[in-house]
């Protein structure tokens, strides 16, 4: 498996976000779309209980290089959340960890391990993130963003815009600013759960898409499960493959700390390069070389 395919797969996944179908109706006759208010006081008051996040995943990435060579793969690994910043994602296969991706309150990184003889982590600090670098390691968006990317962080009323129809009618949109532009999140006012999102860039153009369906319940030691999305199928506009990564055993637990310290990583992966995005940006024009020669 090459880097590369993580790195699509971390800027698709690492965001979680969705596009309005082309199937249109009158919205006219919906009538006012529920307010920001109403939407933001019931979605927020279902997900506040879940702190933290468990999981276990399966992936299936298909699409191309940017040589033109396709690829499709499959694997497994774990989904691992914090609110507000602490994100994990690893993959692998056959009970071997090939990637990890992670980001807290301070840093952010992507560990390539799926060559034995040549471990590498790319490394930035979280404050000084610009899109380019961000991007090198497949993300489109900050991030410090990601989570609120899956649907599963409380809306911010002092942000939020007003709310309009999808043009199917089937759900309502939420704006909100981001670090690079805005997030639109989309809620079926039937079960108030969120069912896409999107990322846009600056000036307005869309940079991510996911669906998010197959709703499935966390299990929440002492309180009422909350439901979380158990599929996310992820495209982006320029791209005419997806990534779609299923979620099993949801639930909110303690979280090893490890997970989220980039520095105790390095040892337990026994890293053997360590690139800090930071330091190549400010010194040399050269992009990274993402893609690796290896296959797990």
């Amino acid at each position: 498996m090459r880097v590369a395919k993580f790195v699509l797969l971390i800027s698709l996944v690492a965001m979680l976000w969705g596009c309005s179908s082309t199937n249109t109706v009158d919205i006219a006759k919906l009538g006012d779309p529920p307010s920001t208010t109403e939407l933001a006081e019931i979605h927020n008051q279902r997900i506040d209980p879940l702190d933290t996040l468990w999981a276990r995943i399966s992936l299936r990435a298909k699409g191309t290089y940017s040589d033109g060579a396709s690829y499709e793969e499959q694997g497994e690994g774990h989904l691992q959340l914090v609110k507000p910043t602490n994100i994990s994602l690893t993959i692998g296969k056959l009970g071997e960890t090939y990637f990890a991706f992670g980001a807290n309150a301070e840093q952010y990184w992507s560990f390539d391990l799926s060559n034995g003889d040549r471990k590498t982590v790319l490394i930035g600090q979280l404050d000084q993130t610009t899109p380019e670098k961000a991007g090198a390691i497949g993300l489109p968006v900050h991030p410090a963003e990601l989570i609120a990317l899956t649907g599963l962080m409380p809306i911010d009323l002092t942000r939020a815009g007003g709310t309009r129809w999808a043009d199917d009618g089937k759900s309502v949109g939420v704006s909100m600013p981001s670090r690079w532009g805005s997030v639109m999140l989309w809620i079926n006012p039937k079960t108030n759960l969120v069912v896409r999102s999107q990322a846009f860039d600056r000036v307005g153009d869309l940079v991510a898409t996911a669906e998010l369906s197959r709703y499935k319940e966390a299990s929440i030691k002492g309180g009422q499960p909350v439901l979380v999305p158990g599929k996310i199928e992820i495209t982006t506009p320029n791209d005419s493959g997806f990534i779609r990564i299923e979620l099993s055993e949801p639930r909110s637990k303690a979280i090893r700390p490890i997970v989220f310290d980039p520095s105790k990583l390095l040892r337990a992966y026994r890293v053997d390069e360590t690139i800090n995005l930071d330091a190549v940006f400010e010194h040399s024009d050269t992009k990274l070389n993402t893609q690796s020669d290896g296959e797990p």
